[in-house]
């Protein structure tokens, strides 16, 4: 068997698909069978069906994000909200609800988004700690130099490694800018989460240069990608209430944390080296290089608390064992 941490797109493409059949299945369930007895579906079975199965595009992150609200909803028994989805659902019918042909990029805000994406994007990458419970969208010059940073970095990655290059849209292809309201909130450098499938959260503060932002990508695009193990397979059996540190990092966090940046840093580190081993690596090729050496301190760190603590299923052991094989032939 292949390891698991290089790119196969092809692989990701069947994922995607089990993906979308099985959100398919889930909206009709909730819309149909959880919240029709009160509140009666704007949309036919069929219009909802080919909303998700449309064959001309794989659905937006905000078709996941407003099944994510509709699991929280029925999950908290909270039919108050109801009204407002099946809303929104109804007007998804008069917008194109697919994803973009290529990565894109957009602020999160009603300026640059639709309302109802707004709302339900903003809920749905809300966290537990408060870092990304307030958002606004950042200024246009900022978008702007955003988009000139994200073009160099995707442009280089095409040319050295296109294998990574072919992937990253297929897991995410919406990249939504934010920063928190308030300068005395919390940073934050990103985010992703299943229920916004294809879509990750940034900072552009963070966005020094080509070499942050193609490494802020395959971070963020990583966590994507171990969501999709995820579909069938705890990958972990660790008390998910049991928190671990690390040499590197004192603040402690559950075992999926320490996993999870395991695997963004392992292919991280594996991207990196590929885009430095091509004889078309960038000018900035140094700074890459500076990136590599953090996120093979990160692996480090997370391997030494993986093997001491982690009880993983078989495809979690693969995956623990592959990011080791990778990293150790960098």
């Amino acid at each position: 068997m292949s390891n698991l941490v290089f790119p196969n797109a092809a692989a990701i493409a069947r994922l995607r698909d089990t993906v979308r059949e099985r959100l398919s299945v889930s909206l009709l369930h909730l819309v149909f069978d959880v919240f029709a007895p009160d509140t009666p579906s704007p949309v036919t079975r069929v219009e909802l069906t080919d909303l998700v199965l449309n064959e001309e595009g794989f659905p937006s992150a905000v078709v996941f994000a407003l099944h994510g609200a509709m699991v929280r909803a029925a999950l908290k028994d909270d039919m108050s909200v109801v009204p407002r989805l099946l809303g929104i659902l109804g007007r998804l019918l008069d917008r194109d609800t697919r994803e973009p042909e290529t990565i894109a990029l957009a602020a999160l805000s009603d300026a640059a988004l639709h309302a109802d994406d707004t709302y339900l994007l903003q809920a749905t990458f809300a966290d537990d700690v408060g870092v990304t419970t307030t958002l606004v969208g950042p200024s246009a010059e900022s978008v702007s130099r955003s988009e000139a940073l994200m073009a160099e970095a995707l442009a280089v990655l095409e040319r050295t490694a296109p294998d990574w290059s072919a992937e990253l849209p297929l897991l995410s292809r919406q990249v939504l800018l934010a920063k928190p309201a308030s300068p005395t909130d919390r940073a934050f450098g990103g985010a992703a989460v299943f229920d916004a499938f294809g879509a990750v959260l940034m900072n552009p503060d963070g966005w020094h240069d080509p070499s942050t932002v193609l490494m802020a990508l395959i971070h963020e695009a990583s966590h994507q990608h171990m969501f999709l193990f995820h579909l069938d397979d705890p990958v972990l059996k660790n008390d998910a209430a049991a928190v671990f540190t690390s040499p590197l990092r004192a603040e402690p966090r559950p075992m999926e944390g320490v996993f999870h940046a395991l695997w963004v840093s392992a292919r991280m580190t594996v991207a990196a080296d590929a885009v430095l081993k091509s004889p078309h690596r960038p000018t900035w090729a140094s700074a890459l290089r500076s990136h590599q050496v953090a996120a093979l301190q990160s692996f480090r760190d997370c391997e030494k608390t993986v093997a001491e603590h982690a009880d993983l299923t078989a495809l979690g052991a693969k995956l623990f064992q592959d990011a080791r094989d990778a990293v150790d032939a960098v």
